[in-house]
This record gives structure tokens, C-alpha cells and sequence, in this order.
């Protein structure tokens, strides 16, 4: 049993914060210091990791937020093994509170994806990372997830000038074992690819990247994972043909998906797709555009426990940056956009999470003269919350890369760095929906 553990069973719990309110955003860490991640369990704990660069070492670092006791580790951990230079870390959590990190490290020309994870009540990490591949090139677009019975998966791409690949290892929480060798999907590519992971709560797997092919022979594809078999698709499938510039999707627990994506139109106009998979013929639908405009990026989208989803994003109108927002329900988009936000400034920074039940919570960063603030705004499962509410103060820092996530429960908790490259901070703010 950790010291937390014993900890939490002595200690009287403090009372959580009530509906629709938030603690005060609390300081995690401040340096050199990476892009946060943040994930949450169905009790309303919370993992967040992010990647710290000191004078004399440079790793990735972990805290966590125990919701019994309404508070956050005191000191953050450090999760690699201090040899090399690791970074850009992606984390997982299921609704047990078990968690996953995932990793990769530099050593020479050689690239890393390293693993660590936390299974079961001991609330215990595995002694040491485990390698899941070493090879020479770069690796990008490393992704991570689990499901509630402990299994997880992580896929990324990696190789070097001319040939890269997308590959796939898991952990069986049965068998405690990883893969004994990361799964190579699809055929090789000239240039980085970019592929997205999804795992819903019945163990099911999904995989979606763009795939480039000579003259019009661009195309999305996606590799499917069955729990039944433990095994992924041999052969991708096509999702739909073209090329995407920014890509993004979700699975929900009965096996549909929506897959995102922005693609180039003429001139300086971008179009933004959807397609949606059916979990019973397994065949995805023709892709509708939804939205189309100049500067039109950075999409997201979530799915929830009935086959709804919302799609973000944001976009040039009238010279101003605006967020829209847009619900899939009933086999079809909305018609009307939901405008959340005026102006967002020149700021790239916004995200989206929603729950099984229907519920959505959107985050961004919001310019106002020389003041920068983070914004949410909540979806009740009807509609969008009449107004943004305003996490902690404004002030001149900029505010970089702003995640949320809203669990089942309405729990809910954001996560975001402030500051410049050298100079930076990473704040938190937990609360009740």
C-alpha cells in the first residue's frame, strides 16, 4: 500500500466543491517545462504529465489529484529512468483510476517509445519503464489509451527520410505483459504520418491515419481492434479519399466512431469532413462537409455513450478568430453553428472532452488587449451554457496548449502551461460540473 493510500484512509476526506464550480487553478510545476496532458477517472481522480527540461537533467514528471482529500501530490514524480532525454508524454486513465504514460527518449540517432504504468487497488507504479521500441529515426504522433479491464495501447509513428511506419503495441492486464514486438500497420511512407488511437469502455480499438498515395490516390484509412482475438486488422480500411492537413476522432462504447478532418479546398479555403463508422456493418459513411471558411483549423471532436458527438473548432470570419461548435445527433449534423467564442486572438489553444452521458466541456485561451484568460463553457446534454466562465485571473502571459476533460460524474478538471519557452508554468483547476 503507498504512503498516499494509508494517507487517505486515516485522513477525514474534504467535501467536494459543489455543482458547477471550480477550485482555484494551483500551480504544478514552473521552468522548462512542455505540453500538459491531463486524464480523470469516474471518482474524480486526476493524472497530469508534461515534460521538464532543468540545467542538468530533462525527463517526464507526473502529479496526481486525489479526490478524497481534495489535493494535489505535494512534489511531482519523475517517471523515466533519468538516462536519457525523454519528452512529450501521453497519458491514459480508465474509470478505475488506473493509469498509463507513455513516452519517447533520444539516445545518439536512436529513437525510444518507453511505457510505465499503475494497475490495480496498491496504487503502485511497475519498478521500472519498459521499452517498447528502439530503432534509429524519429518517432511522432505517439498516442496512448486503456480500457477498463487494464489493457492498453499505444501507437505512434517512426522512421527515417523516406520511410516511416505506423505501429501498435499493447499490454495484456491478464497475462502483465507488453507485446514482445511493436506491430507495424499499413505500408510504408515517404513522408510522417500522423495516426489517432481511440479505445472504448467494451475494449475495442480504432486507429485512423492519412495516407498518402501517388496522384489522386490520397486516402484516410483506420486498422480495427477486436478484444475477442487481441489483434488489430491486418489490412487498413479506407475511410475516404483525399488528404488530410489536421486529423481527429473518437470511438463510443458501442463501437460507432466519427473521424474529423480539415482538407484544402481552393484557394485559401479549408473544408472540414466527418465520417462516421457503423458499428454493425462496420463500413463508413460518405463524408459531409460541415464547415468551410479561411484559417480554419485545429478540429476536435468527441463522442458519447449513444452515438452523439460534438465537433469544435476554430475559424476566420470577418477578420476575427471564432470558435464554433456543432452536435452530430439522430444520424445527422445540426444545422445551426454555436458561436463560443468572439475572438480568440492570434492564440492556436482550445480543446474538448465529452462524457459517456451526453455532457461536453469546452476550453480556451481568450485575448483582451494585452490580457490572456482561460475560458469554459459546459454543454448540459440539451445546450451550451448561456455564457463562458472564467478559470482563475487574467494576466500577460500567454496561455499555451488548454486541455479539459469531463468525466462521468461531472467531474471535471483542466490543465494548461503558462508563460514563455524558457519561463513557463503548469496550472490546474478541478471542479464539479
Amino acid at each position: 500500500m503507498s504512503l498516499r493510500t494509508l494517507l487517505n484512509r486515516l485522513l477525514p476526506g474534504k467535501p467536494a466543491p459543489a455543482a458547477g464550480s471550480w477550485g482555484a487553478p494551483r500551480p504544478l510545476d514552473r521552468g522548462q517545462v512542455g505540453r500538459p496532458q491531463i486524464a480523470m477517472d469516474d471518482h474524480g481522480n486526476a493524472i497530469a504529465a508534461w515534460h521538464h527540461r532543468g540545467h542538468d537533467h530533462e525527463g517526464v514528471y507526473i502529479c496526481r489529484f486525489h479526490a478524497a482529500q481534495r489535493s494535489w501530490d505535494i512534489v511531482p514524480r519523475r517517471l523515466d529512468s533519468a538516462r536519457t532525454q525523454a519528452q512529450a508524454p501521453e497519458i491514459a486513465m480508465n474509470v478505475r483510476g488506473e493509469m498509463a504514460v507513455v513516452w519517447q527518449e533520444r539516445e545518439g540517432d536512436q529513437a525510444r517509445v518507453c511505457a510505465r504504468h499503475m494497475l490495480g487497488s496498491a496504487e503502485t507504479w511497475v519498478p521500472y519503464p519498459m521499452t517498447l521500441q528502439v530503432a534509429p529515426g524519429e518517432v511522432v504522433s505517439l498516442h496512448t489509451a486503456m480500457d477498463p479491464a487494464g489493457n492498453i495501447h499505444a501507437v505512434w509513428c517512426q522512421g527515417t527520410r523516406g520511410a516511416y511506419r505506423v505501429y501498435t503495441s499493447g499490454y495484456a492486464a491478464e497475462e502483465g505483459a507488453w507485446d514482445p514486438q511493436p506491430t507495424a500497420l499499413g505500408e510504408a511512407s515517404a513522408r510522417p504520418v500522423y495516426p489517432q488511437l481511440a479505445v472504448n469502455r467494451a475494449g475495442q480499438g480504432l486507429i485512423v491515419w492519412s495516407e498518402e498515395g501517388e496522384g489522386d490516390g490520397n486516402r484516410l484509412v483506420a486498422c480495427h481492434y477486436e478484444p475477442a482475438g487481441r489483434s488489430w486488422s491486418d489490412r487498413p480500411t479506407q475511410v475516404a479519399r483525399g488528404r488530410a492537413t489536421y486529423l481527429r476522432m473518437d470511438l463510443d462504447p458501442r463501437g460507432a466512431a466519427v473521424v474529423l478532418w480539415v482538407e484544402g479546398g481552393e484557394g485559401a479555403v479549408q473544408n472540414l469532413h466527418a465520417s462516421h463508422l457503423d458499428p454493425r456493418s462496420l463500413e463508413w459513411a460518405p463524408a459531409p462537409l460541415i464547415a468551410s471558411g479561411r484559417a480554419l483549423h485545429w478540429p476536435q471532436v468527441g463522442m458519447d455513450g449513444q452515438g452523439r458527438a460534438h465537433a469544435m473548432w476554430r475559424q476566420e470570419v470577418a477578420g476575427s478568430v471564432k470558435l464554433f461548435a456543432r452536435r452530430y445527433a439522430g444520424g445527422r449534423w445540426e444545422e445551426a453553428r454555436t458561436l463560443l467564442a468572439e475572438d480568440l486572438g492570434p492564440n492556436q489553444a482550445h480543446g474538448l472532452s465529452v462524457n459517456a452521458e451526453g455532457q461536453a466541456l469546452a476550453i480556451w485561451s481568450q485575448h483582451q488587449g494585452d490580457q490572456t484568460s482561460v475560458c469554459v463553457r459546459r454543454f448540459d446534454g440539451a445546450a451550451w451554457s448561456p455564457r463562458p466562465l472564467l478559470l482563475g485571473a487574467p494576466g500577460r502571459r500567454e496561455i499555451q496548449t488548454p486541455g479539459a476533460v469531463f468525466a462521468t460524474g461531472g467531474h471535471v478538471a483542466a490543465i494548461w502551461r503558462q508563460g514563455d519557452p524558457r519561463d513557463g508554468v503548469i496550472v490546474s483547476a478541478v471542479g464539479e460540473a
